[in-house]
């Protein structure tokens, strides 16, 4: 079985996708190979998966494993040159709080951290120590658990 697995970990089986999501990927791949600037690659593979989904709604088109793999290679292509950044604890941070918390204001008089001080460590200007992230994510029921870095695989 040959997979890919995205920067988010997520795992497709290339060998199930349907016969034009593997002509799509082959082109796609072809064109990533060329490195093009990260704009110009966006736009082709966006155009390419409109034009060959036409018959589809745009939001069914964005849940394609296609569409998935593409924006994965996408971002891999932004990050290599440096228009994006990986994620980091920031964005997982800025998730927990989005889906656990009315505000910002609330999350920090949870866990007793000033909301200057938050918005500077969401926008890199200042860090979270070890400890004082562990105290964090320990106050509104979260944990760091470590796992062993795989294999980036691109088909």
């Amino acid at each position: 079985m040959r997979e890919y697995r995205t920067l988010k970990d997520e795992v497709y089986n290339l060998d199930s996708l349907s016969e034009k999501e593997k002509k799509i990927y082959q082109e796609v791949h072809s064109y990533l190979e060329k490195n093009p600037d990260w704009t110009e690659f966006s736009t082709y593979w966006k155009d390419k998966l409109l034009e060959e989904f036409k018959d589809k709604r745009v939001e069914e088109i964005a849940n394609l494993p296609i569409f998935r793999i593409c924006q994965d290679l996408s971002s891999r292509l932004g990050i290599k040159q440096g228009y994006i950044r990986k994620d980091d604890y920031r964005d997982k941070l800025l998730e927990i709080i989005d889906s656990n918390f009315r505000s910002r204001y609330e999350f920090c008089k949870k866990v007793g951290i000033d909301e200057g001080f938050l918005s500077k460590v969401l926008r890199n200007q200042r860090s979270l120590s070890l400890d004082n992230l562990l105290r964090i994510l320990g106050a509104v029921g979260y944990e760091i658990e470590f796992k062993k870095k795989k294999e980036k695989v691109i088909a």
